[in-house]
């Protein structure tokens, strides 16, 4: 496990983990609250350029770092635009943003046994553009609207050049029928997000339904058809990942849940697609375990029960979370046996 706790590492993760403080932020009802969300986002944007400063200073660049420092400007970001939805940033352009981020994220881990692909130029100069765009909308600049669509720019030519350098490393068919439906269910997920910020319940529910039942159907038409990759393993997991984590923290948001269920699951948030990135790097493949398939269901139950405002829903959270906890144990457990046996040949 070397490096995963480096210098560099550390902020990143501490950088993760303030995110909900922006968040909280942004939202609050007080003085000068604009300003000190900027100042909290300008912090949290401006550690990435101070970790990877440090990193190539003292001579900590890692396979680990390289995937985890986009993520959490990814996180940043994607959060910044779903609770700006409609407070300066139009639906349109959080939903082209927020598409390209994360597909090019999910292919990006789909080539990770053959290559971890580092942030380009013109990555950097999209996240830049990104920034300042959301800074301006922040701060509720007259030109926001500009750099948001300079920032729209950017973030498309960038994800051509991204995806260019993606299809001459993989060997495998990305485009088939269970990633296309699961494509499906991850374009909905900002639609979803947007019901549930308008509070249409009624609405949000039908947009869950739909995307938890093509869940099941991309499992089976892989299975039917032969068609099972590691790249979607990686996007189906990633596409119920971003979809329980945007429920938790808009259930929050709308005061349908306490505090205590987003601090639960900060933790296996993180956790957890770590742990995956590092079996991936080091066996090729991610684990599928028994008790993080009825994790998954199960909190896919406790969103249906928060969303018709079910009498036991609170009941239901217990056992979610009780399951979701075990099943990041299961993964630590995995990945101790990981490296016990990769530390035979050294």
């Amino acid at each position: 496990m070397e490096g995963l706790f480096s210098k560099p590492n550390q902020i990143t993760y501490i950088r993760i983990l303030l995110i909900p403080v922006f968040v909280m932020f942004l939202l609050m009802d007080i003085p000068y609250r604009k300003y000190i969300a900027a100042f909290i986002f300008i912090t949290l944007s401006l550690s990435d350029a101070f970790d990877g400063y440090i990193a190539r200073k003292k001579n900590q660049i890692t396979g680990i770092g390289k995937i985890l420092d986009p993520i959490a400007d990814k996180l940043l970001i994607s959060t910044a635009l779903v609770f700006l939805v409609d407070n300066g940033v139009p639906l349109w352009i959080a939903v082209v943003i927020l598409a390209r981020e994360w597909i090019i994220t999910i292919l990006r881990l789909s080539v990770l046994h053959k290559e971890v692909i580092a942030a380009a130029m013109l990555g950097k100069i999209k996240t830049a553009t990104q920034t300042i765009a959301i800074i301006a909308v922040i701060m509720e600049f007259p030109f926001s609207g500009y750099l948001l669509i300079l920032a729209v720019i950017f973030t498309i030519i960038s994800g051509i050049e991204y995806l260019i350098k993606i299809i001459r490393i993989s060997d495998k068919r990305i485009l088939n029928v269970p990633n296309i439906i699961t494509f499906m269910r991850f374009s909905l997920i900002p639609l979803f997000a947007y019901t549930l910020l308008k509070s249409k319940l009624k609405y949000a529910l039908i947009i869950f339904g739909i995307i938890a039942i093509s869940d099941k159907f991309d499992g089976i038409s892989a299975k039917i058809m032969n068609q099972v990759t590691e790249f979607g393993r990686i996007f189906d997991s990633l596409t119920d990942g971003l979809l329980i984590l945007t429920s938790f923290i808009l259930f929050y948001v709308g005061g349908y849940i306490e505090a205590k269920w987003i601090l639960l699951l900060i933790l296996p948030a993180i956790i957890i697609p770590m742990l995956k990135v590092i079996f991936l790097k080091k066996e090729k493949k991610t684990p599928v375990t028994p008790i993080a398939k009825i994790s998954v269901g199960m909190t896919y139950v406790a969103i249906v029960s928060i969303l018709i405002d079910f009498a036991y829903k609170e009941e239901i959270l217990i056992i979610t979370f009780i399951l979701v906890y075990l099943s990041m144990s299961r993964y630590l457990i995995l990945t101790r046996r990981l490296f016990k046996h990769w530390t035979r040949f050294f």
